[in-house]
Formats: structure tokens, C-alpha cells, sequence
């Protein structure tokens, strides 16, 4: 498949696009870090593009690369998004509400607008978005923001996939847990409260990135308007 992967710097989407790059698919890595993200493409034998996901602009530039250096555009896998700020009711001020919403929740919008043209030029596509537990467990030290924006995410994805099955475009979300791959490593003593009450652990991107390319496999082709729990036991349940 020819594939765009955004958030390609480092931690999620970086895995994504070396797992993805052992599968054989071509791809186009996209990130606002543009040094970091043309250092890993080289690396794989990608294409690089800065890509701003909160511009729409900047998404319709990103697809035009990929369409112009592959050929054409089978896949997005949306990773690109902002780490779950701290904050609470009382701490999120107008300014970081709307930095959130804009790029963790309009951007992945702004990106399916881009990619979905591509797509039905290639007679079909597939777009995974990489959401968060956050979306179903509120957590007190991080914005509500981060959560309202993954949770909108969820009800995105469900609606995109009913428009768009028809056209041969299927669209699921994948929601993490705990990675330890965003903000500050967790410390010794983190890892081994979470161990205690989530006796898979920290899974690292890994199993993120394999779920990915399960979705862009054969066994993803019956696969749509899925939430899909990548967690560790972090959520159970629906």
C-alpha cells in the first residue's frame, strides 16, 4: 500500500513507520518536526513532508506529495497530536481549550478531508486514527480538553465509516494506554504501581503499531467503525 503516517518523528508514529516499512508498504512520514522527521524517512528509504495537521492547507499539501511521490494514496494512519497536557477545569484557559481542540480533534478531521479524494482516486482507502483511553477514562491531572477532543474522535471515526463504506473506505480508531513513549518517562516507582493494578504493563508503541498493520493487512478488510482496545487492560470493556 502507499501510505501516509503523521506524527512520524517519534514515539507512536515512528514505530508505525519502521513496522510499516518492514511490511513493504511505501510511505510519505509527516510531522511538524521536519529535521526529525526527514532523519527517520531517510533512514527507511521514505519521503518526508513538514505537515501543520491543525491547517488544513498544510494537509492538502502533505496528500499532494504523497499522491505525487507514489503515485497515488491507499492509507493515512493519523498519529500526529498533542501529548495529554496537564491541566484541570480550573487550569485550562480559553487559549490552551482551543490549542487542544484545533489539533487534537479538528486535525485528524483536517487530514480525512485531505486523504479522502486521494482515496477515491485509488478506488478505496483505509484511515486509522491513533485516539486514547483518555477518551472513556478521565484522568484529574490532565485537561478535560485532552479528553473531550479523543472522545470526539470516537464519534468522528463512527461517522466517517458510515459515509464511507460504501465507497471502499474504511475508517477505525485505535485507543492506547499507557506507552510510555509521550511527556516524562514514567519513573521505577510509576511503572510498578501501574504494573500492580495492569499486570500487562507498559506496552510500549509495539503493540500500537502492530494493530496498525493488521488494519492495512488482509485482516483489516472486514474492519470498520471500530474503537479498538490496544490498552493492556487499561480499559475493559466497550
Amino acid at each position: 500500500m502507499r501510505v501516509i503516517v503523521t506524527g512520524a518523528a517519534q514515539g507512536i508514529g515512528e514505530c508505525v513507520a519502521r513496522t510499516l516499512a518492514k511490511d513493504g508498504h511505501a510511505l510519505v512520514l509527516a510531522d511538524i518536526q521536519e529535521q526529525k522527521v526527514t532523519a527517520v524517512a531517510a533512514e527507511l528509504g521514505a519521503q518526508a513532508v513538514r505537515v501543520d495537521i491543525s491547517d488544513p492547507d498544510s494537509c492538502l499539501a502533505m496528500v499532494a506529495v504523497a499522491q505525487q511521490q507514489l503515485g497515488g494514496l491507499d492509507a493515512a494512519v493519523q498519529v500526529a497530536g498533542l501529548d495529554a497536557p496537564p491541566g484541570n477545569f480550573d487550569s485550562t484557559d480559553d487559549d490552551l481549550w482551543r490549542k487542544v481542540i484545533d489539533v487534537d480533534l479538528s486535525g485528524p478531521w483536517w487530514v480525512a478531508k485531505a486523504a479522502v479524494p486521494a482515496f477515491d482516486a485509488s478506488g478505496g482507502g483505509r484511515l486509522v486514527i491513533i485516539s486514547s483511553v483518555a477518551a472513556m477514562m478521565p484522568d484529574t491531572e490532565t485537561t478535560p480538553a485532552y479528553n473531550a477532543a479523543k472522545a470526539g474522535l470516537h464519534g468522528l471515526v463512527t461517522a466517517l465509516a458510515s459515509e464511507l463504506e460504501g465507497r471502499g473506505i474504511l475508517v477505525n480508531a485505535i485507543a492506547p494506554g499507557s506507552t510510555g513513549t509521550t511527556g516524562t518517562p514514567m519513573s521505577e516507582d510509576e511503572i510498578r504501581v501501574h504494573n500492580a493494578s495492569f499486570p500487562l504493563g507498559v506496552g510500549g508503541p509495539e503493540p500500537i503499531a502492530q494493530m496498525v498493520s493488521h488494519l492495512l493487512g488482509p485482516g483489516g478488510e472486514w474492519i470498520s467503525g471500530s474503537i479498538l482496545n490496544v490498552s493492556g487492560g487499561e480499559w475493559k470493556g466497550r
